[in-house]
This record gives structure tokens, C-alpha cells and sequence, in this order.
């Protein structure tokens, strides 16, 4: 139904063009005028969404009429009407903002397209309207306009609810489904006798369902209908759609408000349970989001520093566990849990000497995990590559460890009480795991490195002097000339005199 003001100087066209109008649209508000300032006191006090104009009137022309309205900045439609002699002015009218002419005489068949355009564009405008209004109230801070719009768009209502609905796609694919969800449910509600209001964001659709039956159950009424929509774009479009519905409102503000939050708190479980489920909040005694539980990062150090994956994913999921055994929180809340505490154990593990730990590119991708599984294996990842970093700082300070042990055998391997337990003195480790990690790392034990370095030191000093074997042995770290003798016959074959000779020979 639309709200149509006819201005024109001869009352003939003026009032045969308003019974044409009321002969097409008998629905139809319509107000007259008898030039463009009359026309625009008449606007001061009604809405109007379609203008015819005639051009030539006395006052206010119908050139000046339009472009007071451009600039007024009304979303009206406006029709000029035009004789063949004013064809020029209706040009001008059109470049100042009039949508469409029409040439006198008029004739109804020209007229009813134009009705139709109009209806569509005052739907449109409408439409949105509601759903700024529906946004303010639901999302923003209403005026008591928006309240009051709300209110006369939809009389008579005795119940409603809130829905919202996510896609799981991305980007322009994401507002193009949105869209076409949105239009199907329109159609779905208008089938269903219901009134509705809808509304797109760049992540979901959320809206109203409102009833004049005040024993309205969406469950019975509507349930089959959502989840052949689900079906409908899982099966035709690979994707999956998610539903969560509020509890049930009677009055706008604050009870169609706690529905919406209800409605987003539904949602939250495909977060936990997955997508393509229509989610529904406890009519009867809604929960809010549990408070968060930061995990243990004391335990989880110490899992970590154990370098043992198993231990350090027993820990983590029982942390998890743990904080999940109270509800479901607010998923974005959780995900800034799980990180801030897996940054408390980085602080915790820099304490302990631990530096250069890997942590923002872990971070972005723990915020952008969309389910539950997906956060706990990013956190574990995250957990074990702490730990590979721990386990590699590790081993490369063992073998820094074992470089300088190797060279500080070769350097003094003349000592004579040169070992094992002198060594794990000066490098400060335990004797036993000290020979574990040099043999880790040389394939020998110290003992055997020791003697390999003594007797290629011993062999150069025979080839290259002309010193005993008893002073060569004592050079080495040897008293005991046999046991010297029997190390080199051990390491070269031969005794250490024959080593020389056979040497002497082949030069």
C-alpha cells in the first residue's frame, strides 16, 4: 500500500489522474495538490512514497517542486508529467531527479508499471528501515524510535522469537548465500503466515520470527522447514548451514534482546558440536557462557620441559577437559584463554632460562580455529613445538658440549690423570650421563676417545723424533710402557718399534 500525491494546476487532470489511481490500487492513499509548494505542505504532514507532477503550474513549477525534493532528500518516487510541448522540461526534471515521465493524456496501462516499480522500491525502503531498526534494537543502542517503528510495522504480533544462521564459507561467496538464505526464509515465513524481519551482517543472518498466536512453537510450526534448508545447501551448494534459536519474547526491547543473545549462545555450539544443526537455547532456564578457567601452566612447563610428547598431551587435554567440565564458554573468550596461558608457560619456561620460543604465528592460528578439535590440536602444536625447540637448544648445547670436550682431550691428552670422572668435573655433568651423551654424539666413550687421540699423537711423535718408546708413552699420558705398547699394537697392528720401521722402510 502506498502513499501517492498527484500535483497539477487543472483540477480535471488532477482528479481524473487520483481516480485512476484509486480504480488500479484501491488500497492506496492519495493526496492532491495544486502546485509544488502546496504539494510540499502536504509532505510535511503525510509520508509519501510515489509524486506525480505536472511541469507548467503557477507558485511552484514542477522543475523547482523537483529539485526542492533532491534536495530535501526524500526517498520518494516521482513521475513527471509531460506534454508533448514540454518534452525539454521533462528532461531537465529527470537530469534534476525524477524518476520516470509519463505524457498527457495518461493512460492506465502506462501508469500500472510505474505503480509496480514504485511498490518495489517503497518495499525496499521499508524493508530496510525495519531492519536498521531491527539492528539498533538487537545489536546497537535503539532510540525509542526505532522502538516505535518496530512496533507499528508489526501489530498485532503476541509472540516472537530470534534466529540466526551462519554459512560456513568465506568472503563474497559467504554474503551471496547469506543473501539467498535470506529470501528463502522470507518465503518460508509468508507461507507460514508469520511476520518477519531479517537482517545480514559480514558473518551471519540474524533475525525475528513474530506470531499473532501467543502459543506459537517454532518447533512444530517451523523445525522440518529449517532443516530442509539445511539440506537444501549442503546437498545443492556444499555448504553448511547452522541455525541457533533465542527463548520466546512478547514485548520489543529487552525481552526481544535477551532472545537475540540466547540465539548467539546457541550458535556457539557448532563451535563444540559442528555445523549444520539447528541449536537451541533452554527455554525454560537459560545458562549464560561459563566463566573461564586458565589451564595449569605450571603443569603444562613442566609436561614440556619433560620433552615427552605423550606426558605433554595428557596434560594439555586434561587442562582442556578441565576448563570444558564447566560449560562452553564464549569461543572467542576461550581461544584468549588457551593463549594467554600458553604465553604464561613461555614466561614461565624464559624464567627458566629458555628464550626465542615460537609464539605468533601459533597465536593467529589458535584465534582462527572455528571448532573445538581444531583449537586443541592447534594448542598441542603449538605445546610440542615449545618443546622441539627445548629438545634442539638441547642437543645443540650438547654437542657444543662435547665439541669442547673433544677439544680439550686434544689439546692435554699428556695428562696422565686425564678421564672420564676429570672430565664430568670440569663440564659439570653427571659422570655417567656425561659418557651416555659423548657416545651419543662420537659413537665413542670418552675412555676410547682418549686413547684414539693418545696413540695418533704417539704415532706422529714416532715417525717425526727420534725419542723412545718409554718417553713417547710418558708424552702421551703413559707411565707404564707395556700397557702403552699393548694400546698401540691394539690401535695400529703393530708394536710401536716395527710402526716406526716399517714407516722408515716404505719412505
Amino acid at each position: 500500500m502506498l502513499n501517492v500525491l498527484v500535483v497539477d494546476d487543472e483540477p480535471k487532470h488532477r482528479q481524473g489522474l487520483s481516480r485512476m489511481l484509486k480504480n488500479l490500487r484501491p488500497e492506496y492513499h492519495i493526496f492532491n495538490a495544486r502546485d509544488g509548494a502546496e504539494a510540499l505542505e502536504r509532505m510535511e504532514t503525510h509520508p509519501i512514497d510515489l509524486v506525480f507532477t505536472d511541469i507548467q503550474m503557477p507558485i511552484m513549477d514542477g522543475l523547482e517542486f523537483v529539485e526542492r525534493l533532491t534536495l530535501r532528500g526524500g526517498s520518494e518516487s516521482v513521475v513527471i508529467l509531460s506534454a508533448y510541448s514540454d518534452f525539454a522540461y521533462a528532461q531537465r526534471a529527470l537530469q534534476l531527479g525524477a524518476s520516470d515521465y509519463l505524457l498527457k493524456p495518461v493512460e492506465a496501462q502506462k501508469v500500472t508499471p510505474l505503480l509496480q516499480k514504485a511498490e518495489h522500491k517503497a518495499g525496499a525502503m521499508r524493508e530496510a528501515t525495519i531492519e536498521s531498526a531491527l539492528f539498533e534494537l538487537l545489536e546497537g543502542s535503539p532510540a525509542e524510535t526505532d522502538i516505535n517503528l518496530l512496533q507499528r510495522s508489526f501489530s498485532g504480533w503476541r509472540r516472537g522469537i530470534s534466529l540466526g544462521a551462519v554459512i560456513h564459507t568465506s568472503g563474497a561467496d559467504r554474503k551471496r548465500m547469506l543473501s539467498l538464505l535470506k529470501r528463502m526464509l522470507a518465503h518460508i515465513m509468508e507461507e507460514a503466515g508469520l511476520a518477519h524481519a531479517f537482517y545480514v551482517t559480514d558473518q551471519w543472518l540474524v533475525g525475528v520470527i513474530l506470531s499473532a498466536d501467543a502459543a506459537f512453537d517454532v518447533t512444530c510450526a517451523l523445525e522440518a522447514k529449517l532443516q530442509e534448508l539445511m539440506d537444501h545447501f549442503r546437498n545443492d551448494h556444499g555448504r553448511e548451514l547452522t541455525f541457533g534459536l533465542g527463548m520466546y519474547f512478547t514485548e520489543w526491547g529487552q525481552g526481544a534482546q535477551l532472545s537475540y543473545q540466547q540465539a548467539r549462545f546457541a550458535l556457539q555450539s557448532l563451535f563444540y558440536d559442528g555445523p549444520g544443526k539447528l541449536y537451541k537455547s533452554d527455554q525454560q532456564n537459560p545458562k549464560g557462557p561459563s566463566t573461564i578457567i586458565h589451564l595449569d601452566a605450571g603443569k603444562l612447563a613442566k609436561a614440556i620441559l619433560s620433552g615427552k610428547k605423550d606426558d605433554i598431551q595428557a596434560c594439555l587435554k586434561t587442562e582442556l577437559d578441565r576448563t570444558l567440565a564447566q560449560g562452553h564458554p564464549d569461543p572467542s573468550r576461550l581461544k584468549y584463554s588457551v593463549a594467554a596461558s600458553i604465553h604464561h608457560v613461555t614466561s614461565l619456561l624464559r624464567e627458566k632460562g629458555v628464550s626465542h620460543l615460537p609464539d605468533a604465528v601459533f597465536e593467529g592460528a589458535l584465534m582462527r580455529c572455528s571448532r573445538m578439535d581444531e583449537l586443541r590440536e592447534t594448542a598441542l602444536q603449538w605445546v610440542l613445538d615449545m618443546a622441539n625447540h627445548i629438545d634442539q637448544r638441547r642437543q645443540c648445547k650438547s654437542e657444543t658440549v662435547v665439541d669442547s670436550c673433544k677439544a680439550y682431550i686434544e689439546a692435554n691428552y699428556g695428562e696422565e690423570d686425564l678421564s672420564l670422572s676429570t672430565l664430568a668435573v670440569k663440564f659439570h655433568f653427571n659422570p655417567s650421563y656425561f659418557c651416555i651423551l659423548f657416545k651419543n654424539h662420537t659413537r665413542m666413550t670418552i675412555h676410547q676417545y682418549i686413547t684414539h687421540i693418545r696413540m695418533r699423537a704417539a704415532a706422529s711423535q714416532l715417525l717425526q723424533t727420534s725419542q723412545k718408546v718409554y718417553q713417547v708413552a710418558e708424552n702421551v699420558g703413559y707411565r707404564d710402557v707395556k700397557y702403552f705398547i699393548r694400546l698401540f699394537r691394539k690401535e695400529y697392528g703393530t708394536s710401536p718399534d716395527e710402526y716406526r720401521h716399517l714407516s722408515a722402510t716404505r719412505i
